[in-house]
């Protein structure tokens, strides 16, 4: 039997818009593409899973339905389509036409009269299955033996099959009684009305009776209840009027031919640069993998055969511009000669630069090994092997000892070490920490492909050299995990070399490629140009510097700490177990939950999909009422810290140097912030006793001193310097308590009236309206009522009128151009400001104002440590800058160069600034870094 799958593309379409609604997914230019995404990956998974002989995508007609002629209320219900949806349906119905997807629309006709009448002819003459996909219960009247639906859960793959005993346990009646259910019942979704008074239970217990619409009517007598005999007899017209406007047409007069709904391979050459065009990268996998799983290696179609481009549309450069850069070079040499190798060093001399990538037998720069060398220079292409297994050596015929490894190292040396020549990488830091590590310096100027895109739009977080190669060059390159079985045992010394030369050669042409499309679109704004090459590549750097020198912590402290915690843990589950009157295991929300909700009976705040919650802030919450709530809470602090710091750090400390290396992600935020993976030095607890404790443990290198500086409140100074509120400048410029001003100003007292609690409410507040906070957040942080909390704000934004505006006009210029700038030109992409929901639209303008505020001193910080490294360097200063911690720069400073040092920190950070107030640091020193709070 032959397998057709008719689907109801409109209820796809918006079923995958909703899908991302808490968190679009979007485009280059900010558009929102969740429903061509969700659409087409929905499609491709349900041909997978399916594998049907023929299918159709069934979508409305155009003009007026013929319900709305015989009822002009039917569907008047529902609110038009979201303004950023409607372009998408343009664009899905014509990539439907691109890929060569089978699809109908009749005028005045819905999707669903289509769907039947293509079922009720199929299961007359022909012996086929239908399977039709759709969560729209009125066509549960088609369900019968050969005609199922599939309605479709949360993921892509799963869904409910609908035979006749699945409807009948769903809605009470039969497949053959769904219309008459609907005429009594009525459906809101399509403001069908049915009889008024009715609803599904009372439908149900009619038609199990009286089995038909008509016969109820004919019975009516016989019906006991008077009440419900008067609402029958009352809506009698409206029952009739429902069971017309449910019945699905299922003779709608349109002709097809087998042959055009069979499954085939998609015409993906069409789509392709329209699905590019959206960042839409993994629909064109999900869709190339399809065509070669199920159609063979040559299922694509061939570009001579397809459809030539419109003129008129938008697109057009983009995609021929893609297509010309997607020539990429395709033979990779081997350089195994000493003479050879000095040639291609004398060609990158005279052209000024070259583009290079390392292959690593892993990620640690001072315990792992280069394997080799790849670089790409115009159109020429080489791999310089290094580490390579014996084997590999075999196949080259070469012998790899240590005078090799020297006599190269000193030829490469001539050209990262030349100061005129630009170095251009992917992830450069990386790769110039390994070279470091071999006694290679990397001097001069550096273009990093990975930065460039960041620099573009800080909101894109695809940023690996595969997706550039796919976004940029339409290009699929060959990625690690199919050219190495193991990666957890093996690397590239156990691939046969002709892997290995493929595999690094390709990583350094497809740079170079990127490079030539970066390089134009860094220069071709000039703000973008100035962030890329005045603060993130002088950035690039400094963060080298940092990783690479490392920071020295004292392992015994911390082993002493972890027993002290051990303890501290154990007297606490104790106490737990006292409290509870039972044990239990505190790790474990379910018997949490059991404890607090079941047996103590306190009331459940916040339910997930498991049950009730028992996270941090409804632990917050039940504090106040029952002790164990607190305690469980001090034992989650306690036991994270003891986990993520006093017993990490002392394994991360590397054997050679002594020190932890941590890794700076320069790209891992959106609004320009540094942060840091193993270990994460940004999230330890700032300011409390546990907090400290842990920071006691990070020291200086042997006989050196710690210094800690940083910006005194620097975003809100910020917020001063750009909203030029009276009130907020003049309290920076004459040198005021921002947050006691912020008290005196909402308490209406004089400054020295404020009292030590009304300063905590000001700092509160202030941070509050900065972080975009509402009346609710600021109620529960206060502890106070949530109309206290908004009167507070209104008399803020009283207070401080500036502060509106400029928010205001922040959010005003996102609406106008979907993205804002930071001070020094940072762009980021918000499509939230869009939406037509008022809660996800209010998120987008905390982020507007977040972005600009947080962002600039992001940038600010950066700015300061670029010039604090380049003078250290200048004057050959040995101290070294060694963590950053969000506003807060830490040093390893020499003795003897402490006053210079101090002063050149000072300097950097608080001047050469074009601000009309003063920037102010905060510089402490000591035996460690505990002893700077």
């Amino acid at each position: 039997m032959k397998k057709v799958l008719l689907i109801d593309g409109f209820g796809f379409i918006f079923k995958s818009y909703y899908a991302f609604i808490n968190r679009p997914l979007t485009n280059n230019k900010g558009e929102n593409t969740s429903a061509i995404y969700g659409f087409f990956k929905t499609l491709i998974s349900i041909l997978n899973k399916e594998k049907p002989d023929y299918y159709l995508i069934a979508l409305e007609g155009e003009g007026e339905c013929f319900r709305n002629k015989i009822y002009p209320d039917y569907k008047a219900n529902r609110s038009p389509a979201p303004e950023d949806l409607k372009p998408q349906i343009v664009k899905i119905i014509d990539l439907l036409k691109k890929l060569d997807i089978p699809n109908v629309s009749i005028n005045g006709y819905e999707a669903d009269d289509i769907i039947g009448t293509i079922s009720e002819k199929l299961t007359k003459k022909d012996n086929k299955k239908i399977i039709i996909y759709s969560t729209d219960k009125d066509l549960r009247q088609l369900v019968r033996d050969k005609i199922h639906i599939y309605h479709p859960g949360k993921n892509t793959d799963e869904y409910r099959i609908f035979d006749s005993k699945k409807v009948k346990e769903k809605m009470g009646v039969a497949p053959d009684q769904v219309i008459d259910y609907l005429a009594l019942a009525g459906d809101a979704s399509d403001n069908i009305p049915g009889v008024s008074g009715i609803g599904p239970k009372t439908a149900v217990q009619l038609l199990t009776e009286w089995k038909t619409l008509e016969n109820i009517y004919t019975n009516l007598k016989n019906i006991l209840s008077k009440s419900l005999q008067e609402k029958l007899i009352e809506n009698k017209e409206n029952a009739f009027l429902s069971q017309k406007l449910a019945k699905i047409n299922t003779e709608v007069g349109f002709t097809f031919k087998w042959d055009d709904w069979q499954s085939k391979s998609l015409n993906i050459i069409n789509a392709k640069p329209y699905l590019e065009n959206d960042n839409l990268k993994t629909v064109i996998q999900a869709i190339e993998e399809y065509n070669k799983n199920y159609f063979g290696e040559n299922s694509l179609f061939d570009n001579s055969k397809s459809e030539v481009l419109d003129s008129n549309s938008q697109n057009i450069e983009t995609i021929f511009n893609k297509k010309e850069l997607s020539k990429l070079t395709k033979e990779y040499k081997i350089i195994t000669k000493e003479e050879e190798l000095l040639k291609k060093i004398k060609t990158i001399q005279e052209k000024g630069f070259f583009c290079f990538d390392l292959e690593t037998t892993g990620f640690n720069f001072l315990s792992n090994r280069i394997i080799s060398f790849s670089f790409a220079v115009d159109n020429d292409v080489f791999i310089v092997p290094f580490n390579i297994s014996l084997n590999q050596q075999e196949e080259l015929n070469i012998k790899i000892d240590d005078d090799y490894i020297t006599n190269i190292k000193n030829i490469l040396k001539t050209i990262f070490e030349d100061k005129n020549l630009l170095k251009i990488g992917h992830n450069l830091k990386f790769d110039i920490k390994f070279l470091k590590s071999i006694g290679i310096n990397t001097n001069g100027d550096f273009f990093d492909t990975m930065l460039a895109e960041y620099c573009i739009d800080s909101s894109h977080n695809i940023l690996n050299m595969d997706d550039l190669a796919d976004k940029y060059l339409s290009y699929k390159t060959i990625h690690y995990k199919d050219v190495v079985n193991d990666p957890k045992k093996e690397t590239l010394q156990d691939v046969p070399i002709k892997t290995l030369i493929d595999y690094s050669g390709e990583d350094a042409d497809i740079t170079n490629q990127l490079y030539k499309i970066l390089n134009k679109r860094i220069n071709s704004d000039k703000k973008i140009k100035t962030l890329f090459y005045d603060i993130e590549m002088p950035m690039l750097k400094v963060l080298i510097d940092m990783e690479y020198y490392g920071v020295s912590i004292d392992k015994a402290y911390l082993n002493n700490l972890s027993k002290q915690l051990e303890k501290e843990l154990e007297d606490i589950i104790e106490r737990l177990m006292d409290l509870a009157g039972e044990e239990f295991n505190p790790n474990s929300p379910k018997q949490i939950g059991e404890i607090l909700f079941n047996k103590l009976k306190l009331p459940i705040v916040k339910k997930t999909k498991t049950g009730a919650s028992t996270d941090v802030e409804v632990l917050k919450k039940l504090s106040y009422i029952h002790p164990l709530a607190s305690l469980l809470l001090d034992y989650r602090t306690l036991s994270k810290i003891k986990s993520t710091y006093s017993d990490s750090l002392p394994l991360m400390i590397n054997p050679i140097s002594g020190k932890i290396h941590t890794t700076y992600l320069q790209t891992g935020t959106q609004t320009g912030r540094l942060s840091s993976k193993d270990p994460n030095l940004q999230n330890i607890p700032v300011k409390t006793e546990l907090g400290r404790k842990i920071r006691l443990a990070f020291i200086p290198s042997k006989g050196n001193i710690l210094a800690s500086a940083d910006y005194s409140q620097i975003e809100l100074f910020l917020l001063a310097e750009f909203s030029k509120d009276s009130n907020l400048f003049e309290a920076f410029k004459d040198k005021e308590d921002i947050h006691i001003k912020t008290a005196s100003l909402i308490f209406d007292k004089k400054l020295s009236e404020v009292t030590k609690e009304e300063r905590m409410t000001g700092k509160t507040i202030n941070f509050s309206i900065l972080y975009g906070q509402g009346a609710l957040r600021l109620s529960e942080n206060l502890e106070i009522s949530r109309k206290e909390a908004a009167n507070f704000i209104t008399k803020y934004f009283t207070k401080y009128s500036g502060i509106k505006k400029y928010m205001e006009e922040i959010k005003e210029k996102c609406k106008k151009t979907g993205y804002v700038e930071t001070y020094w030109g940072r762009k980021r992409t918000i499509p939230e400001i869009f939406d037509k929901n008022k809660m996800r639209q209010a998120n987008g303008e905390r982020m507007a104002v977040n972005t600009t505020i947080q962002g600039s001193a992001a940038d600010l910080i950066k700015i300061s440590m670029n010039k604090i490294f380049k003078t250290f360097k200048d004057e050959n200063i040995k101290s070294k800058l060694i963590m950053q911690v969000h506003d807060e720069l830490i040093f390893d400073i020499v003795p003897q160069e402490k006053e210079r040092v101090l002063k050149i920190i000072e300097d950097s950070m608080e001047n050469g600034f074009d601000f009309e107030l003063q920037l102010k640091t905060s510089i402490k020193t000591g035996k460690n870094w505990g002893e700077l709070y």
